[in-house]
This record gives structure tokens, C-alpha cells and sequence, in this order.
């Protein structure tokens, strides 16, 4: 397999990784639920594995390969955007690991460490995300590889889900304009339509 087909296929991971999270939306905005219910349940266990498979594997393969396709044209702001956004998702990744496998027993034997909210981390690592993805984002605009709607799409929303979700805010749907724009930029990505050819 090429290097063009690994990078087309990364554009299918950063597909799939929204799809998941749009399940999740749907089903807490049906069950009454929010991403940040950590009480057992089938609920819970169904959506914190699909927001783990999203953010652990298909979420990162996605801003690789957004990345590789553009590295040359987004210079040392887009390395940095990129080396911000991919860590910020490797942090929030490893709070929904805990949020999968650790709080579900912890609501069970210790309540009260989970009644006192959500611990500091979980704050820096949203942020560390939010700010990671709109540099990438500021960075792609820049490079003028991608759509610039779409490149603009993607700052605002990362800066829209991430002044959400650190303020607890359960609004349904808060990070469709940011799964919206990395589902376009992922199937512009698989596809190669909508590319520049200097990118």
C-alpha cells in the first residue's frame, strides 16, 4: 500500500471517528444523558467505548493524515498545531479510557470522589485539545490546501466545543461544527477533491 492510500484511508478514520461521536450525541440527547455521566449503565458503557474508539484510534490516524497531505504548506505553525491538537486528543483520550473503565467502579465504591466534579486534568486537557485543533485549523487556512471554509469551520468550532465543554455546558450537539468540519476535511482527504494541487 502507498503513502497516497495511507493518507487517503486516514481521511476514512477522521470520518469514522465523528461518526461515533455523533452516535454518542445522539443516544445521551435521547436517553437524557451527557458525556460527562459517568453512573453505570449500559448507556454509559455503550458511549464510552465509542467516544474511546474515536479519540484512542480513529481521531488521531484522521489528523495524520490531514496533516501529511499539507506538512510542506503549513510550515512551523502547522507542526506546532499539529503537535498541540495531537496531544490535547491523546489527553482526552486517556480521560475517557478512565471515564470507561475507572469511574463506572468508582461511582459504585466511592461516590464521593466523583460528587466533588471533574478533576483539573480533564480542564487542561480540553483546552490543550481546543487550542491544538484551531492552530491546526488557522494553520490549514494558511496553507490553502483544504477548503478554506472548511479550514475556518474547523477554528470556530473547536473554539465553540471547547469553551462548551469547559464550562460543563450540556448543550446537545455542542461540537457538530467541529465534527462537521473534520468530516469534511476527511472525505475531501479520502476523496482528493477540493485539494489544491500546491498543497
Amino acid at each position: 500500500m502507498t503513502s497516497s492510500n495511507l493518507i487517503r484511508l486516514s481521511g476514512l478514520a477522521a470520518v469514522m471517528a465523528v461518526t461515533l461521536l455523533l452516535i454518542t450525541e445522539i443516544v445521551d440527547y435521547t436517553q437524557g444523558g451527557g458525556p460527562f455521566d459517568v453512573a453505570p449503565s449500559a448507556t454509559h458503557a455503550f458511549n464510552s467505548t465509542l467516544r474511546m474508539i474515536a479519540f484512542v484510534v480513529l481521531l488521531p490516524l484522521g489528523l495524520v493524515g490531514l496533516y501529511a497531505r499539507q506538512s510542506e504548506a503549513m510550515g512551523p505553525l502547522g507542526l506546532l498545531g499539529f503537535v498541540v491538537a495531537f496531544s490535547g486528543t491523546v489527553l482526552v483520550a486517556g480521560f475517557l479510557w478512565t471515564d470507561t473503565f475507572v469511574a463506572p467502579e468508582l461511582a459504585r465504591s466511592a461516590p464521593q470522589l466523583l460528587a466533588e466534579g471533574p478533576p483539573p486534568g480533564r480542564s487542561l486537557s480540553l483546552l490543550v485539545f481546543g487550542v491544538g485543533w484551531a492552530l491546526f485549523g488557522l494553520a490549514s487556512l494558511w496553507a490553502g490546501v483544504y477548503p478554506r471554509q472548511a479550514a475556518m469551520l474547523l477554528i470556530i468550532g473547536a473554539a465553540i466545543s471547547t469553551v462548551l465543554s469547559l464550562m460543563f455546558l450540556p448543550v446537545p450537539f455542542g461540537g457538530l461544527l467541529f465534527d462537521a468540519a473534520v468530516v469534511w476535511l476527511g472525505v475531501v482527504l479520502l476523496t482528493g477533491r477540493g485539494t489544491s494541487v500546491s498543497g
